[in-house]
């Protein structure tokens, strides 16, 4: 049994945010018989669609499988949220990989989020950037490191898009 779909049902999006907000599409039909392409990218969410999106783009015959509904996986249940930076705070990459590493991946994050931007600005795209995201701590200890990581992002990489709240 494996908990994070044991609830599912096929072709249904599981209750969240996104189902209940998305334009959804028409369920499409299940691939049969022989299919040829130039590329076969597996998985319709956020990394499957842009990959099939910009290969397209250059001329590419591409096909998009997906075992449920685009959107289905973590792509659809987180909402839509695209978060800036990595899996670690910037001052414990720092801390692992030095300063000059930290900034390089900091950067490379900040260009993930400036393309899904610029993606979601197409008219083909049929999406709307809404900035802003909310990290609330759920433990009273954690809010001095909280306080801290805000006020280490605005002087150390000048991120003016962050504030402490209480």
């Amino acid at each position: 049994m494996n908990l994070l779909d044991v609830n599912d049902r096929l072709g249904e999006y599981p209750p969240s945010f996104y189902a209940v907000n998305a334009e959804h599409l028409e369920p499409m039909r299940p691939a049969r018989g022989e299919i040829r392409a130039d590329v076969c990218v597996i998985g319709g969410g956020f990394t499957g669609l842009s990959t099939a999106y910009h290969l397209a783009a250059r001329g590419y015959d591409v096909r998009l499988l997906e075992a449920q509904r685009i959107g289905f996986g973590a792509s659809g249940r987180n909402g839509g949220q695209v978060g800036q930076g990595q899996r670690r705070d910037q001052d414990e990459l720092a801390a692992l990989y030095g300063k000059s590493h930290a900034k390089e991946l900091w950067s490379i994050g900040t260009a993930a989020v400036e393309l899904v931007r610029d993606l979601a600005a197409r008219p083909e795209i049929r999406a709307t950037f809404h900035p802003g995201i909310l990290h609330a701590d759920h433990r009273a200890r954690f809010v001095p490191h909280s306080q801290a990581h805000a006020e280490f992002m605005q002087t150390e990489y000048d991120y003016e898009h962050i504030r402490f709240v209480d």
